[in-house]
């Protein structure tokens, strides 16, 4: 009796986990694959360098609309790290969003001890976020990085 008891409860058990797994392939969101254009396309790592902002241009394929995009959600990876958006506008199909340059550049920094001066390297800069419907997006551009040896 004992060993019908333990078949049941581990059938049960296989049974669960093999709808758990069903249930969650079901539920993740779809990932978008969306344009960014980061701008400058080089950028000099210094204290002050030019200007207060990393620019991106944020284009969805054809069935998505940028004004459904959550901004709250918007970060910019770089080097392991997450800026949040300071400023954005919608300017027809496209998003434009502005993360703080100080920050970037702050992320950036961990390439320096493997970089010659006045070398430039390339860094790949990722945008992600989400839909207010749940669905993810990314994106990413490779811009220029270099330094001035002091």
């Amino acid at each position: 009796m004992r060993k019908h008891i333990v078949l049941i409860a581990l059938a049960f058990m296989l049974s669960l986990a093999i709808w758990m797994q069903f249930v969650t392939s079901q539920v993740q969101a779809n990932i978008i694959s969306a344009d960014v254009d980061i701008h400058p396309n080089a950028l000099q790592l210094k204290e002050g360098g030019c200007g207060n902002w990393i620019t991106a241009h944020i284009d969805l394929p054809q069935d998505y609309d940028v004004n459904d995009i959550d901004i709250s959600s918007v970060t910019l990876e770089v080097m392991g790290g997450h800026v949040s958006v300071s400023k954005y506008v919608v300017e027809g199909s496209v998003l434009m969003v502005k993360f703080d340059r100080a920050m970037v550049i702050s992320f950036l920094w961990s390439m320096v001890g493997h970089m010659s001066p006045r070398v430039k390297y390339e860094a790949t800069l990722t945008v992600v976020g989400n839909l207010y419907d749940g669905d993810a997006f990314e994106g990413s551009d490779t811009i220029e990085v270099f330094y001035t040896h002091i």
